[in-house]
């Protein structure tokens, strides 16, 4: 049943990924997932409900990973191939270069409440993910201990959206990977000591 609802869920959220929230209706759905309309709404009962449970599931799935690779033996290498992944789609499946949850926000005003709450709390959980990676090269001394994983995190978040949408736009997939190895370098390498927060280091979570 589980295994049956996440199949669901994949092939709404490729909707959504494609579409947008605002283009996609609950006929794209019902033809997307080959359901009769009283089945559709049995299950979900309107599409805000369902983008909520789309982006629980994306932001789970991507989280998810990250905590996986924050247990790899080679981080480096794991990082630069989750990287990879994400950012080199095939080309039938261009617009999953971009990011679902920045896709949203540019639709945010067009959600209701439920469903500006659920997109906050995905990005959160991302961002939770890159912190347990960032935690994790921090502890294996692939990165500075002197700056708070949260704050190295933001970062790398930041740097992953920034590629998201250049490796959507471009046609040069050799230079979004020479861009993928320079940004596992800048993370490696020197960081400010002030890092921009009123906290010391010890204060904040890591």
């Amino acid at each position: 049943m589980v295994q049956q609802s996440n199949e669901l869920l994949d092939k709404v959220t490729e909707l959504f990924w494609a579409k947008g929230f605002q283009a996609t209706s609950m006929r794209d759905v019902q033809h997307a997932l080959n359901m009769r309309p009283g089945s559709l709404y049995a299950r979900f009962p309107g599409k805000s409900a369902l983008f909520v449970q789309v982006m629980e599931h994306y932001a789970g799935q991507l989280k998810a990973h990250l905590l996986t690779i924050a247990q790899a033996s080679d981080l480096i290498e794991a990082t630069r191939m989750f990287f990879t992944q994400e950012l080199l789609r095939a080309p039938d499946k261009r617009y999953q270069r971009q990011c679902l949850l920045i896709n949203a926000m540019a639709e945010r005003s067009k959600l209701d409440d439920n469903a500006a709450v659920a997109l906050d709390a995905a990005l959160n959980d991302v961002e939770d993910g890159f912190r347990h990676l960032i935690s994790a090269l921090q502890h294996h001394h692939f990165v500075t201990q002197t700056v708070p994983a949260k704050i190295v995190a933001k970062w790398l978040q930041t740097q992953f959206i920034a590629l998201r949408h250049t490796a959507y736009r471009s046609a040069d997939d050799a230079g979004v990977a020479y861009h993928i190895d320079k940004l596992l370098l800048d993370l490696q390498g020197q960081w400010p000591t002030s890092h921009g927060s009123s906290s010391s280091p010890a204060e904040l979570p890591d």
